[in-house]
């Protein structure tokens, strides 16, 4: 498969960061289900410049992982646990796939910082978008009001039912639930992941009007993206990336 010929969606606002590629996935047009494994050892192309892809081994976890720009580990970063990639490291697109659970991209213009987040129930109630920040803050110097977000494609609270262990995770780790669900029936509620993840954001420092939404739901739109609650549970998942280009040049088109 030649990811360069995939398309990708991207967040308006961020088309004209000179420094910077992106994109979020969507289902393929062909008849097979891409899984993870189809994308390792390949690369991002876009018109004149190629990213290789690095990823983690996504665990519904919180742990964030520092990529140092050296190719050699590339390939054992893929084996590796973790939910959530940063580096300061031009060439290369760090990737997370999904199927209904919440894609971030993460970018600080001044110290020329990226990171991606892979976020569902899990991972947000342990605050793996915030850890992310801190993290960057930590080892870049970022500053959490020169951070730019975008959030991607996932399931929305229009269709996201979750039980009682969910709300007690949510409620164990200081998220008001009222807030960011509403009831379904006995014991159950419809979650927004977005609302929780903004919530952790704005923890961190994140200013409001720094945070871009690309809103659609993935159990709603399954002509568009692979959704796992919906019918999707073995295969098919989206690819989401971001990446440092090696020269200023403003992108065109990806995909």
């Amino acid at each position: 498969m030649n990811i360069g010929e995939e398309p990708f969606f991207q967040i308006e606002s961020w088309k004209g960061k000179a420094r910077i590629a992106h994109g979020f996935g969507r289902r393929s047009r062909g008849p097979e289900k891409p899984v993870r494994q189809h994308w390792a050892k390949k690369s991002i192309q876009e018109e004149k410049e190629s990213f290789p892809l690095v990823s983690l081994r996504q665990v519904h976890g919180d742990r964030v992982v520092i990529f140092d720009g050296d190719l050699r580990k590339v390939e054992e970063l893929w084996r590796e646990e973790g939910d959530s990639l940063i580096t300061q490291a031009p060439g290369f697109a760090l990737g997370v796939f999904t199927a209904d659970c919440l894609p971030i991209f993460l970018y600080d213009p001044t110290q020329q910082a990226i990171g991606i987040v892979h976020a569902g129930w899990r991972g947000t109630a342990r605050g793996v978008t915030k850890k992310a920040v801190e993290k960057m803050k930590a080892v870049f110097h970022c500053q959490g009001a020169e951070i730019l977000v975008a959030m991607g494609p996932c399931i929305g609270p229009c269709c996201y039912e979750v039980d009682g262990p969910v709300k007690e995770a949510f409620e164990e780790n200081g998220f008001p639930w009222e807030s960011l669900s509403h009831p379904r029936r006995e014991g159950k509620w419809f979650l927004d992941l977005y609302r929780a993840n903004f919530l952790l954001l704005e923890a961190s420092g994140i200013r409001r009007e720094r945070i871009e939404v690309l809103k659609a739901c993935t159990s709603c739109r399954r002509d568009t993206f692979y959704s796992y609650r919906n019918a999707d549970k073995m295969e098919g998942r989206q690819l989401n990336f971001i990446a440092l280009r090696k020269d200023s040049k403003d992108l065109k088109r990806v995909g």
